[in-house]
């Protein structure tokens, strides 16, 4: 029987202990989602607090469970290192793991040092400190017996608190954005979480816990390796829209050559005539359209994503990886217009995002590995245009962290520049270089300038973290750099991570610049209209960013949960 001096004890420590959590993931959100906007309206920050709250009694219940406390310091241990890993791949991906990324896992060779350049050691070690400073309290208690009144009380307690912050979640969105929203109290898949949270993930973990995802994660992974994806059937609503988004014709040709290159990690400040100057003397040129505000819209797949919206116009699913479970799905695509062979040219084998299967769904009938030595691939480009080939795809890996790439780079930089924004920016110097012949001949080769050539980035990649150093670095040397050649470095901004598009096309009058903020679905209509297939059937859900009067058909978000519906039942090919 359970005295009163050891029933205090074990509520002291379940207090440490459930106090320790909180405050971890408080900490947690801080440095993973402040450069997120999360609607922080009272309703929302309580119902935040309460799930957070709910989520760290839950395991502070263990305390009651245990004889020997100093368990506790081995389940706190497992938690930072959660905390941690979470972390380092949203530096890394700007997602949070989810059942894609253990599905993935047994494919990162060669991907180690892509990982680890992304610790923050003041921030990481943190957790792990935290878990120390509390250890020290009830390291060597001698109390042993458990308690399970205890337990059953803060369980209680906990999923209550729980169900109450999901409650303020369903009140919030019924009266505001979402008045159809339905409430599930076991939210045990993605699927079910997203009529209360949305469909963006990282924002269901800020609004809940990252605790909660292990839970999530298993269903999810459970219904990914049984290739069990949820059914969303199509709306009303939904065919409503596609009848204005998908009303042209499947009989056209591309009355113009087409060639798209899609620059690895690509975003829009290093595209200056110091770290890039022949991409960015092409953007200063006559028959080139430059935009250089396109926000990311990748998800799971991040390559493989950003390809897709390039090739298709279509989002990414919500959940996972588009290319590695809709790989046989009939897809959009303007290559499939083009009436000679189209080719992919590759820098890596074609297992990777399962080319294999998705160069041919967008068009592609031909598909090259090759070198990932971008002047190299560029050489390749270059003998595939002058051979005839007027279709064609190039893609590039060099400048994929940890950018490795700078080695072949001519760019003095100062050493004492943080080491990730050295490697990062003298790695896309080294990518200009193998850029410069492409550059050259298409402002003086005559059959180069009768195509349409596309370039822009897949994504962006450096973490928030990262372009504050690069921040504080340049206004601290802003002084010594003046009146030297380094003055430029002190006028960087990389906290703008969005990406550039640069379009040449004889069609192009004058050299046009879109400054306002546009998305990376816009890529897809923009293009389209320069290469004879403005009245293909499906026109995007972009806009046409040369058309100034041209008004958005459905806005971002209502695209993200049209294209996944589009997707999962296939609708191209049953349409």
């Amino acid at each position: 029987m359970m005295d009163k001096k050891d029933r205090k004890a074990s509520w002291i420590i379940f207090g440490l202990f459930t106090l320790l959590v909180f405050v971890q993931t408080l900490l947690f959100d801080h440095f993973a989602f402040r450069e997120m906007e999360l609607q922080p309206s009272w309703q929302n920050v309580v119902a935040m607090l309460l799930s957070k709250l709910a989520a760290s009694m839950l395991f502070g219940s263990f305390t009651f469970l245990l004889r020997d406390k100093r368990w506790l310091i081995a389940i706190s241990l497992i938690i930072d290192t959660w905390f941690v890993a979470n972390l380092i791949y949203m530096r890394n991906n700007h997602i949070l793991l989810d059942a894609e990324a253990f599905n993935m896992s047994g494919n990162l060779h060669g991907y180690f040092w892509s990982v680890l350049i992304y610790i923050e050691w003041g921030i990481d070690l943190l957790f792990v400190g935290l878990t120390a400073l509390f250890s020290l309290v009830y390291l060597y208690t001698k109390q042993t017996a458990r308690y399970w009144q205890g337990w059953l009380i803060m369980l209680l307690v906990a999923v209550v608190l729980r169900l109450v912050a999901e409650g303020i979640y369903v009140d919030v969105k019924k009266k505001t954005v979402q008045p159809e929203v339905k409430y599930d109290a076991v939210p045990f898949t993605r699927e079910h979480r997203e009529p209360v949270y949305g469909t963006h993930f990282p924002t269901t973990v800020a609004n809940t816990s990252v605790l909660y995802s292990p839970l999530y994660i298993t269903s999810d992974y459970y219904l990914m390796k049984n290739d069990i994806q949820p059914v969303r059937p199509l709306t009303p609503h939904d065919y409503a829209i596609m009848a204005h988004l998908d009303a042209g014709e499947d009989s056209v040709s591309l009355s113009s050559p087409l060639l798209i290159v899609l620059l690895e990690s690509l975003e829009n400040w290093v595209l200056t005539p110091q770290i890039m100057p022949n991409l960015y003397r092409l953007t200063q040129n006559d028959h080139v359209f430059y935009a250089n505000r396109i926000h990311t819209q990748i998800m799971g797949a991040p390559s493989a994503d950003g390809q897709m919206l390039v090739n298709t116009g279509l989002l990414p699913i919500n959940a996972g990886g588009t290319c590695l479970h809709y790989w046989r799905n009939t897809y959009p695509a303007v290559m499939k217009l083009a009436p000679d062979s189209a080719v992919c040219l590759l820098p890596h084998d074609t297992t990777v995002w399962n080319q294999t299967h998705m160069s041919p769904a967008y068009g592609y009938d031909s598909t090259i590995c090759y070198c990932d030595i971008d002047t190299i691939l560029f050489q390749k480009l270059d003998s595939l245009v002058d051979d005839g080939w007027r279709y064609i795809q190039c893609i590039t890996q060099s400048t994929h962290a940890p950018f490795v790439n700078e080695q072949y780079s001519h760019l003095a930089l100062p050493k004492s520049m943080p080491w990730v924004m050295y490697n990062f920016i003298r790695g896309f110097n080294a990518l200009d270089d193998g850029l410069a012949h492409l550059v050259r001949k298409i402002e003086t080769d005559p059959v180069l300038q009768n195509y349409t050539i596309v370039i822009t980035g897949d994504h962006r990649i450096l973490h928030y973290e990262k372009r504050r150093q690069m921040q504080r670095y340049a206004r601290h040397w802003a002084d010594k750099f003046a009146g030297t050649d380094l003055e430029w470095i002190a006028s960087l901004t990389p906290e703008d991570d969005c990406l550039p598009l640069i379009i040449y096309s004889p069609k192009i009058s004058g050299n046009p610049h879109y400054i306002q903020d546009c998305y990376q679905m816009d890529i897809y209509p923009t293009y389209r209209s320069l290469v004879g297939a403005e009245n293909y059937r499906w026109r995007g859900f972009g806009i046409n960013l040369m058309d100034t009067t041209q008004k958005r058909p459905i806005d971002e978000d209502e695209a993200f949960q049209l294209s996944d519906r589009l997707i999962r039942n296939n609708y191209f090919k049953t349409k």
